[in-house]
């Protein structure tokens, strides 16, 4: 009658034992999916590629006609990924967030203000033009540096309203700038995720504001001259967008007159 087959031999005193061939198959085995978990674990923890670093050189606020408008200048070079994307016919979105938080000792800190808004920016082969587009703001630009330069610097942006905040309070306000790459082809999207000329975004910029107790009051208006003998009028140039030089962006392209700047309580 056939014995059954014994994994190790242990009939020889003091001999190694032999290792049937099942347990060598299960030790290797073991030894890929340790191979394979390694390999997981490093390409989860990975950092992913770091962002350029846009700069925040200005914020405040601004009351003006019973609102808070933003004042914001960033400071960024398009790497040349991006700048040869934009020649490629690729839209690039900039996106500026702005957050207003309260604090409270029982509870989380509360943010009555949580907004956004975006520019963009495109290039018109035809035309060897860029536009910077936001809401209804198109304005043409011949070099891109003007284009960059036309995108940092936020005018005139109501972010919030009086009473969304209380007379006498301190708040935090918060701001930054970002390139949005939700926005961008899919194929970017991924080429994004580890390509640091394509993670451009600046650090949240913090600073206290104090609500004043009473609306700072509205400029009175400069007393009117007499009309000049009207000279005679020139025609604007073509292709000027009628704009002065680095007049921001904001909710609209119309003039404004500056209100009373709300300094950040100390």
């Amino acid at each position: 009658m056939l014995s059954t087959p014994r994994l190790f031999d242990l009939r020889v005193p003091g001999h190694a034992l032999r290792e049937c061939p099942a347990d060598s198959l299960v030790n290797t085995l073991r030894a890929w999916c340790a191979a394979t978990m390694m390999l997981l674990m490093l390409m989860v923890l990975a950092p992913h590629a770091s962002a350029q670093l846009i700069e925040t050189t200005e914020a405040r606020i601004e009351y003006q006609d019973g609102g808070f408008d933003l004042a914001a200048s960033f400071d960024f070079d398009l790497p040349p990924a991006l700048e040869d994307a934009l020649h490629k016919g690729i839209s690039l979105y900039f996106v500026v967030d702005f957050q207003l938080t309260r604090p409270r000792w029982y509870w989380f800190d509360e943010k009555p203000v949580n907004t956004m808004r975006t520019v963009r920016i495109s290039y018109q082969p035809l035309t060897r033009q860029y536009r910077v587009s936001t809401g209804g703001l198109q304005v043409p630009f011949s070099r891109l540096k003007d284009a960059v330069d036309f995108m940092q610097h936020v005018r005139g942006w109501r972010v919030f309203e009086q009473r969304a905040v209380k007379a006498g309070e301190t708040v935090q306000a918060e701001v930054r700038m970002r390139l949005d790459v939700t926005q961008l082809p899919k194929p970017f999207q991924i080429n994004a995720v580890n390509t640091r000329d394509w993670n451009l975004s600046s650090e949240w910029k913090r600073f206290n504001l104090l609500v004043p107790n009473e609306p700072p009051p509205a400029p009175s208006p400069a007393p009117a001259a007499p009309p000049p003998s009207a000279p005679a009028s020139t025609p604007p140039a073509s292709g000027s967008s009628g704009l002065s030089p680095n007049p921001g962006w904001g909710m609209s392209a119309g003039p404004s007159s500056s209100g009373t700047l709300l300094a950040p309580a100390k």
